[in-house]
């Protein structure tokens, strides 16, 4: 499987954005950040949304359907914010039209699916990355450093959460089964994406219980990830009540946590020394990490990043998909 293309991209690249929700927003002020990011096109389902969106945040044009955005031979990349359900489909279409693609998380419903978007874009030699920003922190930097550096010791626990609390809605899209709603997907990602960030090695055992709603969708899950060496990691996440959002890492000499893990801006570190906070702020507001990756990528002619590869999206989403078969949640996406 290839990792390189030899495509040259111009002095600034070229961004287009698929969809123009609120998360696109976001993205959008990160982009207009990013020196050598070029704000080129929208694309909705609207061409007036996708215009006043282009207007808003000083895209150079805007395309009046997604088809037409695939297709401007001026496009380098693609961000697809999109709701996930559609996002295997898209991927693919702008993965065989050449283009460059950082989707939303979560890429897929399910790991088959996964497999067929990194089959796609190494058929056409065209980068591809899961957009999980959160991979892309200087935080994560940090506690790397302090681990590696002997701060706490060995691993031994860990522990993430992230729970929001949505009113429940049967049409809203995290209640929706139609959509793949439900917190695992949705939220519960986070979670599984610091545990393998964290261990980097798949689980030896998954464990998984779930409160399902009466959409059908998990309105609360929990996960217990055992480790080859003996290391237990818990993990819940839930949309219909508001968690503490930490993560926390307990090792043999010491401890870390993390507040508000997937938005990581302090750390405390304990140890029998003491208590050290460390300030560790985003740039812009920390979706500039993944966008300078993927320029950084695309300029290396590289298809795939290294430091969020395809094989670990895969392996959260086997994690998943082990999770979801264990509480018996299956979407019409899984067949």
């Amino acid at each position: 499987m290839s990792s390189e293309n030899k495509s040259t991209p111009q002095e600034k690249i070229n961004w287009a954005i698929l969809a123009p929700g609120k998360i696109a927003k976001k993205f959008a002020t990160a982009l207009n950040g990013v020196k050598d990011a070029h704000l080129y096109s929208v694309a909705s389902r609207n061409s007036e949304r996708a215009e006043a969106f282009a207007e808003e945040f000083g895209f150079e044009t805007f395309a009046h359907d997604y088809h037409a955005l695939s297709r401007d031979p001026k496009v380098d990349v693609i961000y697809i914010a999109s709701p996930h359900t559609f996002h295997v489909e898209q991927s693919i279409a702008c993965l065989e039209a050449g283009k460059a693609v950082l989707c939303e998380k979560p890429m897929s419903i399910n790991a088959r699916d996964a497999q067929r978007v990194f089959d796609a874009a190494n058929a056409n030699n065209a980068f591809y990355m899961e957009a999980v920003w959160t991979r892309f922190m200087p935080s994560l930097d940090k506690v790397r450093d302090l681990i590696v550096g002997g701060a706490i010791g060995e691993i031994q626990t860990a522990q993430a959460s992230f729970g929001i609390d949505v009113p429940f809605d049967e049409t809203h899209r995290l209640y929706d089964k139609s959509l793949a709603g439900g917190a695992l997907l949705d939220v519960g990602i986070y979670t599984v994406t610091f545990a393998q960030w964290l261990m980097q090695t798949m689980p030896e055992k998954i464990t998984a219980n779930a409160v399902i709603g009466k959409t059908g969708v998990d309105q609360r899950t929990s996960i217990s990830l055992r480790y080859p060496k003996g290391q237990l990691i818990t993990l819940n996440s839930a949309v219909d009540s508001r968690s503490n959002h930490e993560a926390w890492i307990f090792g043999s000499k010491g401890r870390i946590r993390m507040a508000s893990f997937w938005q990581c801006q302090e750390i405390m570190l304990e140890t029998e020394q003491g208590q050290t906070l460390i300030p560790v702020p985003h740039r812009i507001n920390g979706y500039e990490g993944e966008i300078e990756e993927t320029n950084r990528c695309l300029r290396e002619g590289k298809i795939q990043s290294a430091i969020h590869p395809w094989s670990e999206s895969l392996n959260v989403m086997q994690i998943m998909d082990a999770a979801r078969e264990q509480i018996g949640l299956r979407y019409s996406e899984d067949g």
